[in-house]
């Protein structure tokens, strides 16, 4: 199964029962996000679901027996968040909820302030807009998230009418 095609189906496994699921906002952030807005060349190796601490302990309690409790994500001194990682799909399912980032200012919510919704199998799916998606991937600010953010087209500038 091609990475594209592991993410379009671990989607359509996952999106039901987290849409039923979820109370409060959600989006698919990183590389899933960034395939599914189009962005080329991206392979995503799993899928990475920005949501409330609450919904993530809902989903953690729905799917605990499919949590892998091994993995730990890297740079965890750099980020904090209810986190699990859910291995029964064909890709990976990686829930972040209460997503905070270490910056100089001390610990600050990873917020999504604009962004878009797609139909997957009848779900609408939010994913932050691709200007917020390069936003966020330089806050994260680790080598792989700046490869990334370049390879996020920059919208033309708009002329200045005199």
């Amino acid at each position: 199964m091609t990475p594209t095609s592991a993410l379009h189906a671990g989607l359509h496994d996952a999106l039901p029962q987290m849409a039923r699921m979820f109370c409060d906002p959600w989006w698919i952030i990183g590389s899933a996000a960034m395939v599914l807005a189009g962005v080329p060349g991206i392979v995503p190796q799993d899928i990475d679901v920005l949501c409330s601490r609450q919904d993530a302990l809902r989903l953690r309690e729905a799917w605990k027996q499919y949590v892998d409790t091994t993995y730990r994500p890297a740079d965890e001194t750099r980020f904090r968040s209810t986190f699990a990682r859910f291995v029964h799909l064909p890709m990976p399912v990686e829930v972040m909820g209460g997503l905070e980032l270490m910056t100089e200012a001390g610990w600050q919510a990873v917020r999504v302030h604009d962004d878009m919704r797609i139909d997957i199998a009848g779900i609408a799916v939010r994913l932050p807009m691709l200007e917020e998606q390069r936003r966020i991937l330089l806050a994260f600010g680790r080598g792989k998230d700046l490869d990334k953010a370049a390879r996020i087209p920059v919208p033309p500038e708009h002329p200045h009418v005199a």
